[in-house]
């Protein structure tokens, strides 16, 4: 099953910036499709999940994303690639992403190849935002478009992320992401508390003669 993971961003259509690139392509009668929501970064592109005997099929997503600090990120670079269909792709990035951001990405891929998954190596830090076809415009010509729209660099902490189907989009497994180390760890033990609890409540109805 091919799949991928995702980190949401929780960028506004309505940021000065975004709404000058928009009218600036449009001014120029480039007809891009925006994305219009749903934003967000492509960790890893899943190509087959390889089974470990006794572990369920997600473990290792489990591992990697459970459980974990939200990320901060701080964008402050907007351009355009080709990508391999032959469009356009304009995007948003960051010049020099955070140790933390790395680390958490580097995590995800670490994990998932020492489960024995097969993923695609390639990755590129971006936040699509539309596409073109190439038959409009020459990459070189949108890039220097894309070049005289100004826009403030500004950081993000992005507390999503999902595992979906490829095919047909389907979430498989969604992960809150929580501000700080400290209250993932509250949360977890939490979690485990509640599991007891009620691990400890079905103990005491199967042992109670009366049930």
């Amino acid at each position: 099953m091919k799949s991928y993971i995702e980190l949401q961003v929780p960028l506004r259509n309505d940021a000065q910036w975004f709404e000058e690139l928009r009218t600036k392509m449009s001014e120029q009668g480039v007809n891009v499709r925006w994305q219009n929501d749903f934003y967000h970064i492509t960790v890893v592109f899943v190509n087959k999940i390889v089974k470990q005997p006794n572990i369920h099929a997600f473990a290792p997503i489990y591992k990697c994303l459970s459980y974990k600090a939200a990320p901060h990120l701080t964008f402050d670079t907007l351009d355009a690639f080709t990508s391999k269909s032959g469009e356009h792709i304009v995007y948003l990035t960051s010049s020099c992403p955070s140790e933390e951001i790395r680390e958490f990405v580097n995590n995800i891929r670490k994990t998932i190849d020492e489960a024995g998954w097969i993923y695609e190596p390639d990755f590129l830090l971006h936040v699509t935002l539309g596409r073109i076809s190439s038959k409009l415009i020459s990459l070189e010509e949108l890039k220097k478009l894309i070049s005289q729209v100004s826009m403030p660099s500004f950081t993000l902490q992005l507390f999503s992320a999902k595992f979906i189907k490829l095919e047909n989009h389907e979430v498989l497994e969604k992960y809150k992401l929580y501000p700080d180390k400290e209250s993932a760890k509250v949360a977890e033990e939490e979690r485990k508390r509640q599991a007891f609890m009620n691990a400890l409540g079905n103990f005491q109805i199967f042992a109670d003669p009366d049930f």
